[in-house]
């Protein structure tokens, strides 16, 4: 097999990254898929996101996201809350919880990158960043 096609780099190098962020993230609770889940959260403007956004920008399934959503609930960063544009869609909104963790939360992202990027430097981080926006499409 070769194991230089970019395809396989990939997906090892996420498989690598889940690795390293894993037992940072245990500290907190969390799992890396719910981290980022609430890391996109923060980012979009508070209770705007649809559980379909969050299935788009991750490229996961509508099961997949329910499952994790679900999981936030029951650790209370999150509530579901009826979409007012839309009687059919669920809008994912974070709670007291997490905008009061907000700032160690973000923290712990800080570390995960730096931990995830620790045999680049800085010129090479900028340029890994910028080729995989270049393959997303971004």
């Amino acid at each position: 097999m070769d194991t230089s096609r970019v395809a396989i780099l990939l997906k090892k190098a996420s498989l690598a990254a889940e690795r390293i962020q894993g037992p940072i993230l245990q500290g907190k609770g969390l799992t890396v898929s719910q981290y980022k889940i609430i890391k996109y959260l923060y980012a979009a403007p508070r209770d705007s996101v649809r559980l379909v956004d969050l299935e788009a920008f991750y490229s996961m399934t509508h099961p997949a996201v329910i499952d994790v959503v679900k999981v936030l609930e029951k650790k209370g960063y999150c509530r579901r809350i009826p979409n007012p544009a839309d009687a059919r869609s669920k809008i994912v909104s974070l709670t007291d919880k997490a905008h009061a963790e907000q700032s160690e939360l973000e923290a712990v992202g800080d570390e995960m990158e730096e931990a995830v990027t620790a045999n680049l430097d800085d010129v090479e981080r900028t340029q890994l960043a910028a080729l995989l926006r270049k393959l997303i499409g971004e």
